[in-house]
This record gives C-alpha cells, sequence and structure tokens, in this order.
C-alpha cells in the first residue's frame, strides 16, 4: 500500500476480511499507513532530525506508567469545561429574565 496504493485490488480486501478484518479495522489499518507515509514523506522533505535514543527511552516510560493522557488530567479538564457552560447558559438566562414583558 505504502508503494502503490492504486495496486490493491477487491480480491486483497477479501482476502484480509476472509482472516477476520472487518471494514472498520481496514479503514483503520489504511488510516495508520498513510499518515505514518506523510508523516515520513515530511520528515524527510523538511530535514526534522530523529530524537536522541533517550528521548525515545524517556516517552516509553511516560507512555508505560502514564498512558496518553493520565486520567488525572482528562478528569481534571471536564469540570473546567462544564462550569464554563453552566456560566454561558445562567447568563443567557439571566439575560431572558432581565428582559420586559411584551
Amino acid at each position: 500500500m505504502v508503494h502503490d496504493s492504486t495496486s490493491i485490488t477487491q480480491s486483497d480486501v477479501d482476502v484480509a476480511r476472509e482472516a477476520g478484518w472487518s471494514d472498520e479495522a481496514l479503514y483503520d489499518a489504511i488510516t495508520v499507513c498513510s499518515l505514518f507515509q506523510f508523516y515520513n514523506n515530511w520528515i524527510d522533505a523538511t530535514g526534522v532530525g530523529d530524537m536522541p535514543a533517550f528521548g525515545y527511552e524517556m516517552s516509553g516510560h511516560r507512555l508505560a506508567t502514564e498512558g496518553y493522557a493520565s486520567e488525572d488530567r482528562a478528569e481534571s479538564a471536564k469540570p473546567a469545561r462544564t462550569a464554563k457552560r453552566k456560566k454561558a447558559s445562567k447568563s443567557k438566562s439571566a439575560k431572558k429574565s432581565k428582559r420586559a414583558p411584551k
């Protein structure tokens, strides 16, 4: 797929489905391969340098211990957004109640 995506045929898809791949799984795999190809081309063309080995070690350790996003950060962000929504909703309600009746 990376070298010539137009060479993928219906028979390739059928083989993948017979192996148990769903349409969603095929879509996800194609998307991931396409994104990696894009990023690799972009990095090669722009000259972005690789991280040192220590950077990969630290990144791996962080992902292994904290995941992609820690629950604390994800959970603490939710009330802030909810509070903003409530405040905006109250503000709209207050404006409506201040209007003179027609």
